[in-house]
């Protein structure tokens, strides 16, 4: 009868064990299906941004943040939270993805979508441009942070639309300042106008209307009995701007004062020229200002209109590369065929 229960028991012992190994095993092989979960709130949070659901996704990419610090999505988590506002597109949910784009570039300086999250921070502000009339504090913003992009990032395959993009910002500050100007020149309030005019040349010698701003300060100068300070502005439109209305008054006007008239400059002339044709193109598709300007007109985005003009290039490369290849593999055949 002993004998009997301990043979019941080393049998249930024995299958304890074997139901124990069974449910080890079973455990081992869940955890190694089982997917992380700093990853799975990652792709959560991408599911929910791509159904514009913005409140769930920043919930699912905050949750990574706070609790996986360390973790290889943490950087994407990021800049997809400041993606989820600048995608939502109202002006205070920019504002907040101006405010993320700096956090991700502050905590993650060298990643290799820094050089996206600046431009985009200038994208915000380029986005929230008023026109040179109206209030300038975001055209500013535009300008400050192109620069910062081009000064950090000249390598970036996104620079030349960057590039292009500033010089639009720039023509739309000199705009509203000569705009400015023009308002006390016409009221004769000369130091107003003066100092307006002065902020133009100086701040922007590539404005494509300085010749405008040149000679006014001129006739404001004159009319304050600067004759000699007004010849020096009198001689840059002489020298640099041929082509100008006020090019054979500000001539005129030297020889009345009898100052030499200057030759032309041809090389700055036609510098001159170009930024103004650039300006006053209408559209074609072949100018590249051309998407600028439908930027600043809210018809594109400056972050797409560049990675759209980056990846053109980049096929374009890629396209020239294999032709030449293909002519040198050519060479080589035919004179191989010579032999």
């Amino acid at each position: 009868m002993q004998n009997h229960k301990r043979l019941i028991g080393m049998i249930l012992i024995l299958l304890a064990a074997l139901l124990a190994a069974g449910c080890g095993q079973k455990s081992a092989n869940l955890q190694e299906d089982a997917v992380a979960p700093d990853k799975t709130l990652y792709e959560n949070g991408v599911k929910f941004l791509k159904k514009n659901q913005y409140i769930k996704a920043r919930l699912s990419f905050q949750t990574l943040i706070n609790t996986y610090p360390d973790s290889e999505y943490t950087p994407s988590a990021y800049l997809a939270i400041a993606n989820s506002y600048y995608d939502e597109g109202t002006t205070e949910a920019l504002l907040q993805a101006e405010s993320h784009y700096k956090d991700f570039i502050i905590y993650f300086p060298t990643h290799e979508m820094a050089d996206d999250a600046q431009l985009k921070v200038a994208a915000v502000n380029y986005k929230l441009m008023n026109t040179p009339d109206r209030d300038p504090t975001y055209t500013r913003k535009a300008n400050q942070e192109l620069e910062k992009f081009m000064r950090d990032y000249p390598d970036s395959e996104m620079a030349p639309t960057a590039r292009e993009a500033l010089i639009q910002v720039k023509e739309n500050q000199a705009k509203g300042i000569q705009g400015v100007a023009n308002f006390y020149w016409k009221r004769e309030s000369l130091p107003a106008a003066e100092s307006r005019y002065k902020e133009v040349i100086e701040k922007f010698p590539e404005f494509s209307e300085l010749d405008l701003s040149l000679y006014r300060l001129a006739d404001t100068l004159m009319q304050m009995d600067r004759a000699e300070e007004a010849s020096v502005y009198l001689s840059q439109i002489a020298r640099e701007f041929p082509f100008s209305d006020f090019h054979n008054n500000a001539v005129e006007k030297l020889e009345l004062l009898e100052k030499p008239v200057p030759e032309i400059d041809q090389s700055a002339a036609e510098r001159r020229r170009a930024n103004l044709i650039a300006q006053q193109d209408d559209g074609s598709l072949l100018n590249p200002l051309d998407l600028i300007k439908k930027i600043f007109t809210g018809r594109a985005d400056l972050y797409e209109v560049a990675r759209k003009q980056a990846e053109e290039r980049r096929m374009l490369q890629q396209e020239t590369a294999a032709n030449g290849e293909s002519a040198s593999t050519n060479g080589n055949n035919k004179q191989e065929g010579n032999r």
